[in-house]
């Protein structure tokens, strides 16, 4: 199916916050490999005070399944970066929901702000604003 020449262009701020996607995507298989490591580091630990423990195979145990969930988390945001950037609606919807419990999620950081939570807060901000502006809905509604 050939499409007209304005249905192939896809706004800035969508191709922007298709990136921040991709972003959290990226940090979050980082966070995961970390928190694998972590906890094989601690299990080893705690293997070294008694050898099978109950302590030990919680800690490796836990630590998977943590590290599988958020893995899975950030491939949620690599998909909704790949939706974004073909302009699919559903991935508009997702990313709306992910960026409005990230401004919920954000909200503790207030008592303690740090520059990272601020960063984050204010792009998730834009993002919320931004797909539900009636322009940008109706472009992925083609």
């Amino acid at each position: 199916m050939v499409y007209p020449q304005e249905a192939l262009i896809r706004p800035v701020g969508v191709t922007f916050i298709a990136i921040y996607q991709f972003f959290r995507g990226g940090m979050g298989v980082l966070f995961a490999l970390l928190v694998w490591l972590a906890s094989g580091l601690t299990a080893k630990l705690a293997s070294l005070a008694a050898e099978g423990n109950f302590v030990e195979r919680l800690l490796s145990g836990t630590g998977r399944w943590i590290g599988l969930a958020l893995l899975l988390y950030a491939l949620v945001h690599v998909v909704l970066g790949f939706g974004l950037m073909a302009m699919q609606n559903w991935a508009r919807l997702l990313t709306i929901v992910f960026a409005a419990v990230g401004i919920v999620s954000l909200l503790p950081r207030l008592i303690h702000p740090s520059p990272l939570a601020l960063i984050m807060g204010i792009v998730n901000g834009f993002a919320l604003v931004y797909l539900l502006a009636p322009p940008v809905r109706k472009m992925f509604d083609r």
